[in-house]
C-alpha cells in the first residue's frame, strides 16, 4: 500500500474531535517551520543581532544615527512673576477673528465687568492679522469704539462674541459705522494700516498683513499670537474661564478688593463665535 493511502486510511480512522487536534498540531509545527526560516534569513542579512539587539530601530538625520523615539530633555523657562499693584493694568491682545482670542475674551469679559472700576483693563490688538480683511475692519472698528465711546464696548464685544454681526452689535450699543467713521479714518492714516494691507512685501511672513495700531506694545510685551494676557506689564497665564481669569487679576492687588471674593462660572466656553459653554 502507498504512503498516500495509508495517509488517507490513517485520516478515515480519526474521530471529528481527533482530527481537529491533528490539524491544529500540524498547522502549529508548519508556522514554526516558517518562522524559523525568515529568521535565519534575517540573521544572515545581519539585521538582527543574536544578542537581542534591533538593528532597524534606528533614524538617520543628516546622515547620522539617532535613536528612534528618545525624548530629550528641554529647559523650561518659569514663568515670570506678575508684580502687584494697588490698581492693576490688564491688557488682553488678540486678533479681533482668532477663535482662541474669541474664546478667551469671553472669559474675559465677566472679570472686567465685576472689576472694571478696580483696575485699568482693555483689549489691544496683535500687530498682525491672519483672518483678512475683515479682522483688520473688525479691529479697528473696536479700537475706535474703546477710544470713544468706552462705555459701550463691553456691550458690544458682549455681542459680537456671541454672533459675528458687527451691525447688529453696533445698532444694540447705539452705535453705527457712520459715527466712528472719523475715527476709523484718521486711524488708518496713522497706523498706514490700508497701505500695510496692500503692500505683501511687508506681509509677517510673506502671508499676515501687518496691523501696527499697538505695535509698539507687542514688541514691549514680546507678544507673538492670540490670546496673550498682561498684566502689570508682564505676560500672564491664565485658564480661558471668568473664575480663572478674576483670580490672575486679583492676584495682581496688593490688597485685593471685596469683587474677588464673587465666584464667577468656572468652564470655558468653545473657542470661535457663540455662547455655548465647551
Amino acid at each position: 500500500m502507498s504512503d498516500k493511502m495509508n495517509y488517507k486510511r490513517f485520516f478515515e480512522l480519526l474521530d471529528t474531535k481527533s482530527a481537529l487536534i491533528v490539524g491544529v498540531v500540524g498547522g502549529l509545527l508548519s508556522m514554526g517551520t516558517i518562522g524559523f526560516v525568515v529568521m535565519g534569513v534575517l540573521v544572515l542579512q545581519n539585521r538582527i543581532d543574536l544578542s537581542g539587539a534591533n538593528k532597524t530601530n534606528v533614524q538617520k538625520y543628516n546622515n547620522s544615527p539617532v535613536a528612534a523615539a528618545v525624548p530629550q530633555p528641554q529647559d523650561t523657562a518659569p514663568s515670570p512673576v506678575v508684580p502687584k499693584s494697588d490698581r492693576p493694568k490688564v491688557e488682553l491682545f488678540v486678533m479681533s477673528y482668532c477663535p482662541y482670542g474669541l474664546q478667551m475674551e469671553k472669559a474675559y469679559l465677566p472679570a472686567w465687568d465685576l472689576l472694571k472700576n478696580k483696575a485699568d483693563i482693555d483689549v489691544k490688538f496683535v500687530s498682525y492679522a491672519m483672518h483678512g480683511k475683515k479682522e483688520i475692519d473688525e479691529n479697528t472698528r473696536q479700537y475706535c469704539i474703546q477710544k470713544n465711546y468706552q462705555e459701550k464696548y463691553i456691550s458690544y464685544l458682549n455681542c459680537f462674541t456671541g454672533e459675528d454681526n458687527f451691525g447688529k452689535c453696533l445698532s444694540a450699543v447705539g452705535l453705527s459705522d457712520d459715527k466712528l467713521a472719523s475715527c476709523v479714518s484718521a486711524t488708518d492714516k496713522q497706523f498706514n494700516i490700508s497701505g500695510n494691507f496692500d503692500d505683501q512685501s511687508k506681509w509677517l511672513s510673506g502671508r499676515y498683513p501687518i496691523y501696527a495700531v499697538n505695535g509698539d506694545l507687542n514688541d514691549k510685551y514680546s507678544v507673538q499670537g492670540s490670546p496673550t494676557l498682561v498684566i502689570n506689564g508682564v505676560q500672564a497665564e491664565a485658564g480661558r474661564t471668568p473664575e480663572a481669569v478674576k483670580q490672575a487679576i486679583c492676584n495682581a492687588f496688593n490688597n485685593p478688593p471685596a469683587e474677588c471674593k464673587k465666584q464667577l462660572a468656572n468652564t470655558p466656553f468653545q473657542p470661535g463665535f457663540g455662547l455655548n459653554a465647551q
